[in-house]
């Protein structure tokens, strides 16, 4: 378990890192000019977290995210308005996702430390092949809410702006945090065959 709480701690630490970049990015606008935006739907948590525990590189998990960081991440994040700095909004982005893919990656790595001591609730989950048992069996809802504490403080400290940090926690706890243990859930099960 030294190796789970050493990989917590790496997580707090990029949870920084993204949320600086986030802050920097929503105090630019959401100008959609700038964009080739992908004409379906935002896929669901589900459908990127299966993919995105599979990608091999970076640059595939940057492709696998870029459709709901478009579609979901920038229009909660950012003010939507015109734009003369192109440049600025799209290395914002950049380090968004590139911070985005850094912190979720993460998640795999905690998959596989959980693999490696399996306590009795989680393994009666898996052993039901049941996704939203096992999901259910790695939430922490006090855990949850200490980090979504901490986030809020860190948004506090790097912004003016009062409703961002209900913002960001809202990214957090709607996208962020689910999308962390679906991808969790499918490192469990995929080496449960």
């Amino acid at each position: 378990m030294e190796a789970l709480a050493h990989l917590r701690q790496l997580i707090a630490s990029l949870d920084e890192v993204l949320v600086d970049t986030l802050c920097a990015r929503a105090a630019l606008p959401f100008d959609e000019a700038h964009y080739a935006l992908p004409e379906e739907a935002a896929p669901s948590l589900q459908a990127v977290a299966g993919p995105f525990a599979a990608a091999a590189t970076p640059a595939g998990r940057l492709r696998i995210l870029r459709p709901p960081y478009l579609l979901l991440i920038l229009p909660a994040l950012c003010s939507a308005g015109r734009s003369e700095e192109a440049a600025d909004c799209l290395a914002a982005d950049s380090a968004c996702l590139d911070a985005l893919a850094r912190r979720l990656v993460l998640s795999v790595h905690v998959a596989t430390r959980k693999r490696e001591a399996v306590p009795p609730p989680l393994q009666a989950a898996l052993d039901t092949r049941d996704p939203r048992r096992v999901e259910q069996a790695i939430t922490y809802p006090d855990v949850e809410r200490e980090v979504l504490a901490r986030i809020r403080g860190r948004v506090e400290a790097r912004s003016p702006d009062p409703a961002l940090p209900g913002r960001v926690a809202g990214l957090y706890a709607d996208w962020i945090i689910p999308l962390s243990r679906k991808i969790q859930v499918h490192g469990l099960l995929a080496e449960r065959v």
